[in-house]
């Protein structure tokens, strides 16, 4: 059991032990590393933007940007006055959270666009020490570490270093687990609500409550059935609340979804199946999308593991299914980056089939990175 302070009696010295721990050091330097390899590979080679700062905030980051520095904002589409145009697309509290952080960094007076990835990397290290803490509960010390070198080696894991919600998502997602993990239900609501107004796949942490609930029915008593119940009715309550702030600010409570709906977004339920051969059939081989995808497949084929709770392989399924529900492909490679439990999968293969397979994953993941997804995030061409 892992303690914050631990007090010697014999000296009266109090020794942060925690701090000592590998449950500490190993997500601290994990992190470490890779906020320094992400600052080199953004400044070598070809960019789109001179700045580090701008690299780091493109596309949807720079509708976080805006919310975050100057709130949300709607007015009619340049040369299409029907459709909804503006920031109002995008969920709210990712950039609360580096508002917040704006104000508390105020006195140093950092620019907003590294506030920004100040916040992601803030929640990434806390994210990570969650995430090491959960799996050595469950799989022990070793597989956390293999869990976290796997998530780090992912093709598109650099995005956790960018002005998008992924971060805050990882850590709200994990820390809903840790408190199931440790039966503390009506605490869990509070993670859950806020990943639904966090990003749009958040409102799949339902799947694992709802599990968690049904299966633990008979054995849990009212209290407990009440907390769960608590906790799934909070997402759709967190939602709720996010429309009635736009009825109360641009009287429209469907302004999200009307702005979703733009012909050119493609969001539209549908059978993941059908979205997912729809645009396979047409995109190129060496479409981000189409290579991510392959990638999936050939990682779940190799290292998935039955003894994953099935509580996280619903998050997982969940997430990875998702985007294709919504009746589109795109940004696909970045979507996915959440899905925690398929790390773990990866760690425990790893663990119990052949060590060579994290050499595979690794020089596959790294030249993926390297040739396919940063090339193009960095020369600005995905989203």
């Amino acid at each position: 059991m892992l303690t914050w302070l631990q007090v010697n009696d014999g000296d009266n010295s109090v020794k942060y032990s925690f701090l000592k721990s590998k449950s500490f050091l190993i997500p601290t330097i994990s992190w470490s590393l890779f906020v320094l390899i992400v600052v080199v590979a953004f400044t070598v080679g070809e960019t789109k933007y001179n700045s580090l700062a701008r690299t780091l905030i493109q596309w949807d980051g720079q509708h976080y940007f805006t919310i975050a520095y100057d709130g949300y904002e709607r007015f009619p589409c340049p040369g299409r006055p029907s459709l909804v145009c503006g920031n109002v697309g995008w969920f709210p509290l990712y950039p609360i959270s580096a508002a917040m952080v704006g104000k508390l960094l105020s006195p140093l007076r950092i620019e907003m666009r590294w506030v920004m990835i100040i916040t992601s990397l803030i929640f990434f290290w806390l994210a990570l020490l969650a995430l090491f803490r959960l799996v050595a509960m469950k799989f022990g010390e070793l597989i956390a570490l293999l869990t976290i070198v796997a998530l780090l080696l992912f093709p598109t894991s650099f995005y956790y270093a960018t002005a998008f919600p992924y971060s805050l998502y990882l850590l709200l997602v994990v820390v809903t687990f840790l408190l199931l993990e440790t039966r503390q239900y009506l605490w869990s609501a509070v993670p859950s609500g806020l990943l639904a107004v966090t990003y749009p796949s958040g409102i799949v942490i339902v799947l694992p409550l709802l599990w968690t609930l049904v299966v633990g029915w008979k054995t849990f008593d009212t209290k407990q059935r009440l907390a769960l119940t608590t906790a799934c009715s909070c997402v759709g309550l967190a939602l709720v609340a996010y429309c009635a702030y736009y009825w109360w600010q641009f009287d429209d409570f469907w302004l999200y979804f009307r702005f979703q709906a733009k012909p050119y977004y493609h969001h539209e339920a549908a059978f993941p199946v059908v979205t997912i051969v729809r645009f396979l059939i047409y995109l190129p081989t060496s479409n981000p999308v189409y290579v991510m995808f392959l990638f999936i497949i050939a990682t779940i084929t190799v290292f998935y593991r039955r003894v994953v709770p099935m509580s996280w392989q619903l998050l997982m399924f969940g997430v990875l299914l998702f985007t294709p529900t919504a009746g589109t492909m795109v940004c696909y490679y970045r979507h996915i980056v959440v899905a925690f439990p398929l790390f773990v999968m990866i760690a425990l293969a790893i663990q119990t089939r052949r060590k060579w397979l994290l050499l595979v994953y690794g020089i596959t993941s790294l030249t993926l990175a390297w040739f396919v997804f940063l090339k193009a995030y960095k020369l600005g061409m995905l989203m």
